[in-house]
């Protein structure tokens, strides 16, 4: 029976060398696109986020990008690899964390984990919640590595929820069932009062998760961003927290209700639970327990921004995958059953069930190309390395759809602060929204650009829903003054400079 269960590992080991090698040929897409972008903007012209880029992101996630940007050159095979790197990392990490549970489930958690990442193919690569994953992943290495936390220990598990929160803030959730576990820990073994065994835990923790929100803030200080970023956050994030999972706003009477519909269904993955269970029933231990617990933060997760995209489910997964793989961490033992032993393997087989390549990966081997935006900015890139000439800008009105991966590859310069143009069509009737759209109008009349890109595609993508709009009056007159156009294609127009 063991023999079966390392062939299959084997298996799948193979399987995931296979993905990981065809993926080093897919292209740059969807977030990557604008988050690279605007890290060319940040190296190439200085740029400096929320001061000079308009964007509601984390600082976290500018740093990371920064740091991808800079090792990649903005090179798509580079990238890719960085991508394997990072991967690779995860998954030792994971290996050694899940090795206390054994050694085949150190091997089927990471394995596992591998291929569902890859299986959400180039729209998935390097999200930012699988960026975050790593630092929560090692955060919980440290937990484990023995039954007791130090004081440098809790000092690192909190600087580490601190990297991951400075790229998005709930990321920190898991956080909480942590110091639960420390404190009732300390509670017991020590016998302190309760204030006190909170006190021996939080502080440590609460000074290492502060250590990076701090750096954040004096950069942003010494940048002179502080301000424009206090300002997006207090007038633009209530904005797009109603922005569902379906691009649709949500007003705040349907909001709690949509919520609820949306936590119970786990985003499509709730066969995971079925060998999560397994795994759990045969493994009844505090870390058992303490992986149930963050399994459990992270699917509330996505509640937290309320939309329910595919990639908020990235933690959630990874911890059900390891509870998952407990299902087999026992199936060395000799004094296991037959039949023990053949429910172990049954929830192994389930498990590998659920890993099904992803849809660009079976283009690739049946020698289909990679259907993506791509394709649009691969016309757009050609049109600017032709005509672009030295000293001019670009606009883009997009989002995810090609533009600005175009202009990433030919280096174009940007006219304006505003890389996407979404922010335009939601909350139309809104003071804030209407601010943007003026400044935005008086920042194309003072630095008008040769060339406006709009992406009119579906995959753009819109916003629907109440007080939303795909009409900008202010810009179609702008359009109309100052603009012919010179490409005019079914998704995307061209306009230049009269």
């Amino acid at each position: 029976m063991r023999r079966v269960l390392f062939f299959l590992l084997a298996l799948l080991a193979i399987f995931l060398l296979v993905q990981a090698a065809f993926s080093l040929q897919w292209p740059i897409t969807h977030d990557e696109a604008p988050l690279l972008y605007e890290t060319f903007l940040m190296h190439d012209q200085g740029r400096v986020p929320y001061r000079d880029i308009f964007d509601f992101q984390m600082p976290g996630s500018f740093a990371a990008y920064s740091a991808l940007g800079l090792l990649s050159g903005f090179s798509a095979f580079r990238i890719r690899i960085l991508d394997l790197i990072l991967l690779s990392t995860l998954l030792s990490v994971t290996f050694f964390l899940m090795r206390r549970f054994g050694s085949p489930a150190a091997f089927a958690a990471a394995l596992l984990f591998g291929l569902k990442y890859l299986q959400g193919g180039p729209s998935m690569s390097l999200q930012r919640e699988y960026i975050l994953l790593i630092f929560i992943a090692l955060a919980v290495w440290v937990t484990l590595l023995d039954d007791q936390l130090t004081f440098r220990r809790r000092l690192l598990i909190g600087l580490l929820f601190g990297l991951a929160a400075v790229i998005k803030p709930h990321a920190a959730i898991g956080l909480l069932p942590i110091l639960l576990f420390d404190i009732t820990d300390i509670f017991k073994r020590l016998k302190l009062t309760r204030l006190k065994a909170a006190a021996d835990s939080i502080l440590p923790t609460t000074a290492g998760f502060l250590i990076p929100v701090l750096i954040m803030i004096a950069w942003l200080g010494f940048a002179g961003a502080l301000a424009p970023f206090l300002g997006i956050a207090v007038n633009y994030w209530p904005l797009y927290s109603q922005i569902n999972g379906q691009m649709e706003i949500t007003l705040p009477a349907q909001r709690m209700f949509f919520l609820l519909d949306q936590v119970w269904r786990l985003g499509g993955n709730g066969f995971w639970l079925i060998p999560a269970m397994i795994g759990i029933f045969l493994n009844q231990n505090r870390r058992t327990y303490l992986l149930v617990s963050l399994a459990l933060s992270y699917a509330i997760y996505p509640a937290l921004s309320g939309q329910f995209f595919p990639y908020h489910y990235i933690p959630f997964i990874y911890f059900i995958i390891l509870l998952g793989s407990l299902s087999i961490s026992n199936i060395d033992l000799q004094s296991l059953t037959f039949k023990s032993l053949l429910i172990q393997l049954t929830s192994f087989i389930f498990l590998c069930t659920l890993i099904r390549p992803s849809s660009t990966f079976i283009r690739q081997i049946e020698g289909r190309s990679i259907a993506t935006s791509t394709d649009r900015s691969v016309e757009i890139t050609r049109f600017l390395q032709k005509n672009l000439e030295k000293g001019d800008t670009v606009q883009p009105l997009d989002w995810t759809g090609g533009a600005l991966l175009a202009m990433l590859e030919t280096r174009a310069h940007i006219a304006t602060p505003y890389v996407f143009d979404f922010y335009f069509y939601h909350h139309v009737s809104t003071s804030y929204i209407k601010f943007l759209r003026a400044d935005f109008i008086n920042d194309l009349q003072a630095s008008p650009p040769r060339f406006i890109i709009e992406v009119t595609a579906i995959d753009k993508p819109w916003i629907s829903g109440a007080d939303t709009s795909r009409e900008f009056p202010e810009l179609r007159e702008f359009l109309n003054e100052n603009y012919s156009v010179t490409i005019q294609k079914d998704d995307y127009m061209i306009y230049e400079r009269h």
